[in-house]
């Protein structure tokens, strides 16, 4: 029985995968490239329509997951509005947050406007690299000295569209696991920093410098969002989306924060907030794992509407339908098949010449 039961998993996960590779991969080559023209005639136009597609497209992993595999999104906290332009920050539990995310984003219709702040390797995978780098994601080397500059570039450009966009970063700046939890402690301990043992000591020095340009221009609030995995924990990240390994439930607890609130005279308050917003976290988690769930979450009331779910089978259909018609395309057509050659040519080229991310701006 468990052999079945293994053998259906594996066969969702593998369905799940490769849904999402091929609708990005696809879709970067017949949504997103017929656009581009548009980032030299039209950038406005253009960066509307980018986005409306990728907020699209990013509701459907979590109709696949949520769908194929039953993950249940419990979530509590402070109401999260769609109008203001903010930063998002996030404990990083999984290699995954940043997709289980979408499930909260798409429900509360941030999905367009969210933008994630990911590492620079990841810009030039095919398909879902070259749509994020289209839709403005945020990609860094992790090295200070090339990063600095690059997103103080990004965050003013944030700052000077009439769009509420949402920045998500992860300040630990990489996921919970052993190797990188005892780097964490170890190097806390040298700090005199408390002991922390359901999170990683958030490197501040991206936060910091986010806050210091978000000051800049107009930023409504900080919203901290903390994540919780009560059952089964994705540690693997990759492999266990091919496995079909799904946690069953994912909790999430929103804060939010004016940006009034956040002291920014000098780096140390600024780093001082983060650390003191981390110190309760850890509190949150300790409860949340003790309990089963957040002490925050005392209400049998949604916190969606029941409407907000509504998308999850509309998407679902919508993308797995529009796959087998490209595809079916690609099987009896040359001219589809010569199409998609051709467009995965030029997307590799402008992705690694760098002029595929943020294109309407080199014109404007």
């Amino acid at each position: 029985m468990q052999k079945g039961m293994n053998v259906i998993g594996i066969s969702k996960g593998i369905f799940f995968v490769l849904s999402c590779f091929l609708s990005s991969w696809l879709g970067s080559c017949i949504i997103m490239l017929p656009s581009l023209p548009l980032a030299v005639l039209a950038p406005s136009i253009y960066r509307s329509y980018t986005q409306f597609m990728m907020g699209i497209w990013l509701l459907f992993p979590p109709a696949l997951y949520e769908l194929l595999f039953g993950v249940k999104i419990r979530v509590c906290g402070d109401a999260m509005k769609r109008s203001e332009r903010c930063l998002i920050t996030a404990n990083h539990r999984t290699r995954l947050d940043w997709m289980f995310m979408w499930s909260l984003m798409g429900r509360v219709r941030w999905s367009a406007l969210e933008k994630i702040i990911l590492r620079g390797d990841l810009r030039h995978v095919p398909g879902f690299g070259w749509a994020m780098q289209i839709g403005g994601y945020y990609f860094l080397s992790r090295k200070w000295s090339n990063d600095e500059a690059y997103l103080t570039r990004k965050i003013e450009y944030m700052m000077n569209t009439p769009e509420p966009y949402k920045l998500l970063i992860f300040p630990e700046g990489t996921d919970f696991e052993p190797k990188t939890k005892a780097k964490s402690d170890s190097f806390g301990e040298k700090q005199g920093w408390p002991h922390l043992d359901y999170l990683l000591h958030p490197r501040s020095t991206g936060f910091i410098h986010c806050v210091s340009e978000c000051a800049k221009g107009k930023l409504d609030a900080v919203y901290d969002i903390t994540l919780g995995y009560p059952k089964t924990l994705p540690q693997r990240g990759e492999l266990d989306l091919i496995t079909g390994t799904f946690p069953e439930e994912i909790h999430m607890l929103v804060k939010r924060y004016d940006f009034s609130e956040i002291p920014k005279d000098s780096t140390e308050n600024t780093d001082k907030w983060l650390r003191n917003v981390w110190y309760e976290k850890e509190k949150t988690l300790k409860h949340f794992y003790e309990n089963g769930r957040f002490k925050e979450d005392t209400s049998d009331r949604a916190y969606f509407t029941s409407a907000a779910n509504n998308f999850i089978v509309p998407i679902f259909l919508l993308w797995n339908a529009g796959l087998l018609l490209i595809l079916y395309l690609c099987l009896i057509s040359p001219a589809t098949r010569s199409y998609i050659l051709f467009a995965n040519v030029v997307l590799a080229v402008l992705s690694t010449c760098g002029y595929l991310e943020d294109l309407d701006r080199r014109f404007v």
